[in-house]
């Protein structure tokens, strides 16, 4: 009997080395999520078995976080435990506590090197020991080292909408896609290059800049000057026309179209009214007139109408005036400030915050053609209402009472996104007088491409302050320092720009939907006592029950003996 328990022994031994060194060859795991949370994408597996050098992620969240903070900080950490896995442990992942300084001074300046570093700070509430509450500061997100490159990543969603648990969960829907995007980035040899187009009255580069920088971590982005220049824009990967002010001449819109036919994208900012803002401060009323660009054709062949108007609604942002009979500045609504909620179902705008319009326009789709499939990706909300040009705008708006019945236009469409072959606005015309030149024939339809209309320049202005030295940058995209909040105007246009460029498919990781599986509140109060018993109670009589089974089998098996 001895020797029989040794050989047992023996073998079972054998048996666990032999299964450790397997396991150490080969990786695998059964996923039993009904959403699949916990399996990579082909497209994320791909990326990683591409790096031959460590990368270095350094996440900025650790520390005496809240409850939910600390499960979004494990997640975090089980997400780059695969990626380090299927990447042949290549990725080296280190935690930090951003408060963890030894004076307030110097928490402080690690705070703001964070920030220089692109990372977004957040202040959240914390529940002390005592029941007190206290502010912290956090930095949800990573800077990612690969050979000589670096790279920033905010991973929560700062969604002010949504509860804490809804704006975390809805984090990790797009915490796989936000990592691998960015590495991604760091281990690709050659990126391609935007471009912002100059010439026609659009954004100035202080006024663009925050857009342009943050494309940067993404592309190279230059601004081009058209200027009938038939190869202006062979070279670039997408093209972005922010708030152009002037006509443009049928030379630039036929290059335009020629870089299309070749598949080409194009992003439109464009205003469908003019209003000059400046009269509005210093008068207290301006005019909104039509923007007429000479665009109208050209959009209206590939599918859109940007209308001449102004949208009005009641679900808006704020300006700071002075009432009457006062003599301090006071928040008040401004109905041609909408913001409206991106569309839950698309990759481009899933789980982000509002977007921040200004005398944004309406956009009808139009035509049948069944080569373009139209995607509406912002709309405002069931309250808006259209004001055509010419309308006087007043300051003393604000201090009107809203009519819910004038408001009788709903879901007025801000912003479009266009797929598929294109026809060309010039297909029909001999244009050997604009270029006599020019050898080929002109294309009739494009190749199979895409392009975003949006009818708010605006949507991608930050603030400038100007200097002696002339305009400079004083606040990101999307901050609005009336309300000293960040909308998602600038998340909403990387997104747009990465997946009219996206050839890999990274972009469908923003599509993975998890579901949020909260416990219900009341049947916890209501069956407190029945859960505890089951929980506490249960698992104790089951142990003793066991343990009397047990030893009574001992006694009954041994004593026969």
């Amino acid at each position: 009997m001895k020797r029989k328990d040794i050989r047992q022994f023996i073998i079972l031994l054998c048996g666990i080395v032999l299964v450790a060194v397997i396991s150490t060859q080969y990786f695998f795991r059964i996923d039993l999520t009904a959403e699949k949370r916990h399996t990579l994408t082909p497209e994320t597996r791909k990326v990683l078995n591409r790096l031959d050098a460590p990368l270095y992620v350094n996440i900025f969240l650790d520390g005496d976080l809240p409850i939910p903070f600390r499960r979004f900080r494990n997640n975090i950490r089980e997400m780059l435990d695969d990626f380090r896995v299927h990447s042949g442990s290549r990725i080296v992942v280190r935690f930090f506590d951003p408060t963890d300084a030894a004076n307030a001074a110097e928490r402080e300046d690690r705070f703001v090197s964070l920030e220089e570093n692109g990372l977004r700070r957040i202040s959240i509430h914390k529940t002390n020991r005592d029941g007190s509450l206290s502010q912290q500061i956090i930095f949800p997100g990573a800077i990612i080292l690969y050979k000589d490159r670096q790279a920033s990543v905010n991973l929560l969603n700062n969604n002010s909408m949504l509860p804490p648990e809804a704006a975390i969960n809805a984090s990790l829907e797009t915490l796989e896609y936000e990592l691998i995007k960015t590495i991604n980035l760091l281990s690709t040899d050659s990126i391609g290059t935007i471009a912002l187009t100059t010439g026609r009255g659009e954004l100035r580069r202080a006024e663009i800049y925050d857009l342009g920088r943050e494309l940067s971590n993404f592309y190279n982005v230059e601004f081009q000057t058209i200027d009938g220049q038939l190869d202006a824009l062979d070279r670039f990967e997408a093209v972005i026309i922010a708030k152009p002010q002037e006509p443009f001449d049928e030379k630039d819109k036929f290059i335009i179209d020629r870089y299309i036919m070749r598949g080409g994208k194009v992003m439109w900012l464009i205003d469908g009214a003019r209003v000059y803002t400046d009269s509005l401060v210093s008068m207290g009323m301006t005019f909104a007139l039509a923007n007429e660009l000479n665009l109208e054709d050209q959009l209206f062949t590939y599918g859109v109408r940007v209308n001449y108007g102004v949208v009005q609604d009641v679900m808006s942002n704020f300006i700071t005036v002075i009432p009457d009979g006062s003599s301090q500045f006071v928040p008040a609504p401004w109905l041609y400030y909408p913001l409206v909620v991106p569309s839950p179902n698309h990759a481009i705008t899933r789980n982000l915050a509002p977007v921040w319009h200004r005398y944004v326009s309406e956009i009808d789709t139009v035509g049948r053609d069944g080569n373009i499939r139209k995607t509406v990706l912002l709309q405002t909300s069931e309250w808006s209402r259209v004001r055509n040009v010419p309308v006087m705008i007043r300051l003393s708006e604000v201090q009107q009472p809203v009519h819910p019945q004038h408001f009788n236009r709903s879901h007025c469409i801000t912003a479009v996104l266009l797929e598929g072959s294109f026809p060309s606005v010039f297909r029909h015309r001999n244009v050997r007088h604009l270029f006599p030149e020019l050898q080929e024939r002109q294309a009739e339809r494009s190749v199979e491409t895409k392009m975003i209309v949006v009818a708010d320049g605006d949507i991608a202005r930050n603030d400038v302050r100007n200097t002696p030295q002339g305009p400079i940058p004083s606040n990101p995209l999307g901050f609005d320092r009336n309300t000293n909040q960040t909308f998602a105007n600038r998340e909403f246009l990387i997104n747009a720009i990465n997946y009219l460029t996206d050839d890999a498919g990274l972009m469908n990781l923003r599509n993975r939907e998890f579901t949020l599986r909260l416990l219900n509140r009341q049947k916890v109060t209501n069956d407190l006592l029945k859960w505890q018993v089951i929980n506490i109670v249960l698992p104790m009589i089951l142990l003793i029950v066991g343990g009397i089974i047990y030893n009574r089998q001992r006694r009954y098996r041994y004593g026969r003996q």
